[in-house]
């Protein structure tokens, strides 16, 4: 009956209606299980396939939307991280130990004298990597024409490099202090401001343990840039001996760096020194770099609201294919509903349409967006003509991204929600739609 009426009504253009595929489709067929879903999907693809051109538009919407969003979330949060990477691998260490109350007023009359049985206790634990000690005073760095403040630091190069690879950082001269040890590493920034190069005498001098000013002639051995805005604009590096020595110091120390093997070891770690040295202060790299750790919480917010972006682009891109293609369709729904075509099937159909719109946006934009992190996790982004500009900010000229589950369980949410409620208001609009009248219109 109802493929003669189909015939009579529509003539040629029987077989190209969507009313008849879901006749042939379902009349003598189970409803239940798989054989429902893949007659819905059949009809889905028909339907997406008859206005390729703008299901091709939504997806590459969606999919260049996606693109964007992992490749900005990538990229800035190598960004940071590579901040932060610098400012632990040059200084603070994932954890820091000092003397009570070191950090209100460093002083040589505060330094942590119980280094070597600290040292041992670190070496016994497994979940640290490394560890180094580090003698620091505030002084003034001079020469013929020029003075500023500076921080002394007396460190075991050897030792340093070994810890946070600090002789990756040079960027003029080498990495040493010379035969007698009488040679100094000055950071890039302090360098510029005393116009000093390799190889140009210096003088440091600073207040000793017995509260008189002692002074030190170095000749500058090397430049380092450690992108670590603290140390490149005032640190100046000095061997161990040539620190007690300006210093009058025999023993102790101003700092113990730590890293960790693994980051997420670093609170039980914290912990278990700030138990066994109670009389110590413990801190992690995030109470000694606030800021930066602020930075990496505000990238959360960015990447939440691009997320929030994507959402709304899909959203819209959707919505709006959804609701042409219900509203040119509606004879052809009015027809399945008047052959006994329940509502609920019609509706999975909508949303299978409009899942295969986002998914396929979802999947192409996640592919390009994970070979372009990927490229650039390998090769990085070179900003070196923006060299100056970076400087200012901390930032390498060369940027890394990383790559993080998090962005692609992200984007795939926002799709999936966006696909959801896209369809709310054009399913509405045809669950008003009386089945009788619009076949009395064909």
């Amino acid at each position: 009956m109802f493929d003669g009426l189909l015939k009579k009504r529509h003539g040629h253009r029987y077989r190209g209606c969507l009313a008849y595929v879901a006749v042939t489709n379902f009349v003598g067929r189970d409803f239940l299980g798989n054989t429902m879903f893949r007659v819905l999907m059949r009809i889905a693809l028909a339907s997406l396939g008859r206005r390729l051109c703008r299901s091709m538009l939504v997806i590459t919407m969606i999919a260049m939307s996606l693109w964007g969003l992992i490749f900005m979330q990538g990229l800035y949060d190598g960004m940071t991280e590579q901040i932060i990477d610098n400012a632990i691998r040059s200084d603070s260490g994932d954890i820091s130990i000092f003397a009570r109350d070191y950090r209100l007023d460093p002083g040589l009359e505060r330094l942590l004298t119980r280094a070597d049985e600290v040292s041992r206790f670190l070496t016994e634990d497994s979940r640290v990597r490394s560890h180094v000690s580090r003698l620091r005073q505030e002084g003034l760095i001079a020469t013929a024409h020029y003075s500023r403040n500076a921080a002394i630091y007396g460190v075991d190069l050897d030792a340093e490099d070994r810890h946070g690879r600090l002789a990756a950082y040079l960027h003029e001269g080498e990495y040493g202090f010379g035969k007698k040890g009488r040679g100094a590493l000055l950071g890039s920034r302090l360098a510029a401001k005393m116009r000093v190069e390799v190889g140009k005498k210096i003088i440091l001098s600073a207040q000793n343990s017995e509260n008189d000013v002692s002074a030190l002639a170095l000749r500058v051995t090397g430049i380092l840039k450690t992108n670590n805005m603290g140390l490149d604009e005032t640190a100046v590096f000095i061997s161990t001996d040539k620190a007690r020595e300006l210093l009058m110091v025999s023993e102790g120390t101003s700092q113990i760096s730590i890293l960790v093997a693994d980051k997420e070891d670093i609170p039980a770690v914290q912990k278990g020194l700030a138990a066994q040295f109670p009389e110590l202060d413990v801190l992690s790299w995030d109470a000694l770099y606030p800021v930066l750790f602020q930075g990496r919480e505000m990238m959360e917010v960015f990447n939440l609201i691009t997320s929030l972006l994507v959402f709304c682009v899909a959203g819209l891109g959707i919505f709006g294919v959804m609701l042409v293609s219900v509203l040119e369709r509606l004879r052809e729904f009015g027809i399945m509903l008047a052959i006994g075509t329940s509502f609920k099937e019609i509706r999975a159909m909508v949303f299978i349409e409009s899942f295969i719109l986002g998914l396929s946006g979802f999947g192409s934009g996640a592919l390009l967006g994970g070979l372009t992190l990927l490229y650039f996790k390998k090769y990085g982004l070179d900003l070196s003509m923006f060299s100056a500009g970076l400087d200012a900010f901390g930032m390498d000229a060369i940027t890394y991204a990383l790559i993080r589950p998090g962005y692609f369980l992200t984007a795939l949410a926002a799709v999936t929600g966006a696909t959801l409620i896209s369809v709310l208001l054009p399913l509405r609009i045809l669950k008003k739609a009386r089945p009788m009248e619009a076949i009395n219109k064909i």
